[in-house]
């Protein structure tokens, strides 16, 4: 069976403010609450999420947001249907008042200002974003999970249902 492909996000919550190095882009500074970050995994993107989700400390630093992840990732969003939904996503999420965390941010591959945003310690805009794109306005998300809630991607690779988020 061939490896899932398509787009993700992951709802990562930082607890206080840090000043990170992020490799080549510099220092930022990363206030505390919570943040969106968008990506693909067109070569398998079980694997991609659960990279992203190891906490092992061990993992290379590839991406932007493997600076970050040290922080504890508290929902993942998928949509397993081969596609490239960041830029649909980052802008829908300005739209519900993500701001841009680090001009250029995991959007090194295309024109998007970042694929990282902040929506402040309040989770709420965050989550009318989700349930916008689980009705199919700019890429219906196929899956939810949530940390305490089981793994992601529980069935051998098949979004779990998203219902019962």
């Amino acid at each position: 069976m061939a490896a899932a492909k398509g787009s993700y996000a992951l709802v990562i919550g930082l607890e206080r403010e840090q000043r990170l190095a992020v490799g080549r882009m510099g220092s930022f500074d990363f206030p505390a609450g919570y943040y969106l970050y968008l990506g693909s995994g067109l070569n398998g993107l079980e694997s991609r999420v659960r990279r992203h989700l190891r906490r092992d400390g061990a993992k290379k630093r590839h991406w932007h947001i493997d600076y970050l992840t040290a922080a504890p990732v508290v929902e993942v969003w998928w949509a397993a249907d081969g596609r490239r939904w960041e830029c649909d996503w980052a802008g829908k999420a300005q739209e519900w008042g993500g701001g841009i965390a680090a001009p250029g941010f995991g959007a090194s591959d295309c024109r998007c200002r970042a694929y990282l945003l902040y929506f402040g310690a309040d989770a709420a805009g965050l989550a009318e974003l989700r349930d916008e794109l689980l009705t199919g306005i700019a890429g219906k998300l196929r899956g939810v999970w949530q940390a305490g809630k089981g793994v992601p991607f529980a069935c051998g690779g098949t979004a779990q249902a998203a219902a019962g988020r």
